[in-house]
């Protein structure tokens, strides 16, 4: 059964991790009706924490959502990214004044008050880690498309098979699989705090799906490289938010993302809800098949894509949600 919105089952639940884009947000704006369901359910006495895969610290992460109406305290309780959970578990993941290089855009804030140290990508050879930044068009500030990747032989590749391509046989893609050599000739680790594959970006106008880090880790893990990931689907950053979870008996996971928010809710053992926004929706729309119904379609995504874009460590574990509702509001 798919219910229309989070209003229809919020009330088997005492606290909810929300997603925030494709769930809150779709890139340029809060979705409609999402602000009045978070204060009803906050305001009936329900823990609200919202969960984010962003490599930006939260107090970043509050200031911008609070100029679109969205304000801790009245809409929610906590608001938890994982590049938090990596800033605030430094000195227990990594010795004091570990050496790392950043590739590709650089996060300055993320590594504030740690005792690391940053060195230049030419000393890559003393990196402890290797930290891997926004991914970004070679000479833009945009996000890179993967919705019209094509092979160098000319192939076009399907939007679930892009991770599953070597990076070095994808047009376009020619910088990320010269950077990723050099870290695999000095066998570095990649340390990655956002570990979506894609998102839904404004490009050019167009809302279109956009490499992520975790596309990159992807990449990397296919050709031997190791990663250490921080933030949905992995184990550490729910553990994270338990401590502001005390008293609360059910949990749920609300996310657009089978791969990272419902494999992640489900193995932290909470009940978990996939909305059909964002990241879903985009699947489902690409999907000409008439003689599915929308039921049909959300099973397609989850039993037969979904696997193809979660994390070689984790097609384990289930991605199955407890329930499927259109929309958050």
């Amino acid at each position: 059964m798919i219910y229309k919105n989070l209003e229809a089952v919020y009330e088997d639940y005492d606290s909810f991790l929300i997603d925030v884009y494709g769930v809150l947000y779709d890139g340029k704006k809060l979705y409609d009706g999402v602000l009045d369901i978070l204060k009803k359910i906050k305001d009936s006495g329900r823990r609200i924490i919202i969960l984010s895969n962003t490599t930006f610290i939260s107090e970043v992460c509050r200031a911008k959502y609070s100029e679109l109406g969205l304000l801790d305290g009245i809409h929610y309780d906590q608001f938890m990214s994982s590049g938090e959970v990596f800033r605030k578990t430094i000195p227990e993941i990594f010795k004091p004044t570990a050496k790392y290089c950043q590739i590709f855009s650089k996060n300055l804030s993320i590594f504030e008050g740690s005792d690391l140290v940053e060195i230049d990508i030419d000393r890559i050879a003393e990196a402890d880690f290797v930290y891997v930044g926004i991914v970004s068009e070679p000479g833009r500030s945009s996000r890179i498309p993967i919705d019209e990747l094509r092979t160098k032989s000319g192939k076009r590749i399907n939007l679930e098979e892009v991770v599953r391509t070597p990076v070095d046989e994808i047009a376009g893609l020619e910088m990320i699989a010269k950077t990723l050599e050099l870290c695999r000739n000095y066998q570095k680790k990649l340390v990655i705090t956002n570990p979506d594959i894609l998102a839904i970006e404004s490009v050019d106008g167009n809302r279109s799906p956009v490499l992520c880090q975790g596309g990159i880790g992807e990449f990397y893990e296919q050709s031997g490289g190791d990663v250490l990931y921080f933030g949905k689907p992995y184990l550490p950053i729910y553990r994270y938010v338990d401590r502001f979870l005390d008293g609360c008996e059910k949990t749920v996971m609300v996310g657009d993302t089978p791969w990272t928010d419902i494999l992640g809710g489900n193995g932290a053992g909470h009940e978990t809800i996939l909305t059909l926004t964002g990241i879903s929706g985009k699947f489902l729309s690409t999907m000409n098949l008439e003689e599915l119904d929308t039921s049909d379609k959300v099973n397609k995504l989850i039993r037969e894509i979904s696997p193809l874009m979660t994390h070689k460590k984790m097609r384990n574990y289930s991605q199955i949600p407890t329930r499927v509702i259109e929309r958050l509001a």
